[in-house]
């Protein structure tokens, strides 16, 4: 079912265009639905993006898992959620399809269509847009759920936008439990350090001992733990520091692996570089 305003109109979606909704990138970008205009009833959530320096707006938790894989890639470098198609362009495409055009239940008003994420990719220089939507298995088999693909698929492949479409059983949520924990080490809005540069401080350490560390059957949680008792730290700074060199990719693990903590330190794979960057921005 479309979501958004309980009542769509042609002035409801006028006023979605003025204010922006569906327009900018990065931290200027305002998804055409935020979870404030959907029923509190399902898994809606909102979530800082590390990336965007925005919050993100997500209407199931398939959404939620499958942004956090994209997210966590390296060459992902913005991801715009409920991103709306040109109405004018999918009313001729539905029509030059022999395929009904949804409308919003109760009207004559015919939907803006959205897609999921709309992903920007920089690889080897060049800038790629790839679209995303989540699915469970029963829509695939659904007839008018089909329809609607092909008008979107259609119209994405019309502007050079390779599509992707992702099934929750698809998903690996080991690996997005996993990211969780990773990027729930990222300094929070107004969040203060023990003095400053000390997560920088301790990342640069923390990559000078893993290089050397002969000690590879220990886990990540006891290295961290005796890790801050030798260098004076809070309890717990350790695993954080880990925790975002994992998430800067420095630190290479497989997250597919239930539970990283309790991995030997053999496990994981310590990235060359001549220095460590500053950890990824504050919440």
């Amino acid at each position: 079912m479309p979501r958004g305003p309980r009542k769509w109109s042609e002035d409801a979606i006028e006023k979605h265009y003025r204010l922006g909704r569906g327009k900018g990138t990065g931290k200027d970008y305002l998804p055409w639905i935020n979870v404030a205009e959907i029923s509190s009833s399902g898994r809606s959530r909102r979530a800082f993006g590390i990336k965007s320096g925005r919050e993100h707006h997500f209407l199931s938790d398939v959404e939620w898992n499958l942004f956090l894989l994209l997210e966590f890639s390296p060459d992902v470098v913005d991801i715009r959620e409920q991103y709306p198609l040109d109405r004018d362009l999918t009313l001729e495409i539905a029509a030059a399809l022999g395929i009904g055009h949804p409308y919003y239940p109760g009207t004559q008003v015919p939907v803006v269509m959205t897609t999921d994420f709309l992903v920007t990719r920089v690889r080897n220089g060049a800038t790629i847009l790839e679209a995303f939507d989540t699915k469970r298995e029963q829509e695939a088999e659904d007839e008018r759920s089909i329809e609607k693909l092909q008008i979107q698929r259609t119209y994405l492949e019309g502007v050079d936008i390779r599509h992707h479409l992702v099934f929750h059983s698809a998903i690996p949520l080991s690996k997005t439990r996993n990211i969780e924990w990773i990027r729930s080490a990222h300094l929070k809005s107004g969040e203060k350090q023990t003095f400053p540069g000390m997560l920088d401080e301790a990342a640069r350490k923390m990559t000078s001992e893993l290089r050397n560390n002969s000690k590879r059957s220990v886990t990540l949680s006891e290295y961290s733990q005796t890790f801050d008792r030798r260098n004076g730290y809070e309890t717990g700074t350790g695993l954080r520091v880990a925790r975002l060199l994992i998430a800067n990719h420095m630190l290479i693990a497989d997250l597919n692996n239930p539970s990283l903590e309790t991995c030997p330190l053999s496990a994981f794979q310590i990235v060359a570089a001549e220095h460590v960057p500053e950890m990824l921005g504050a919440q």
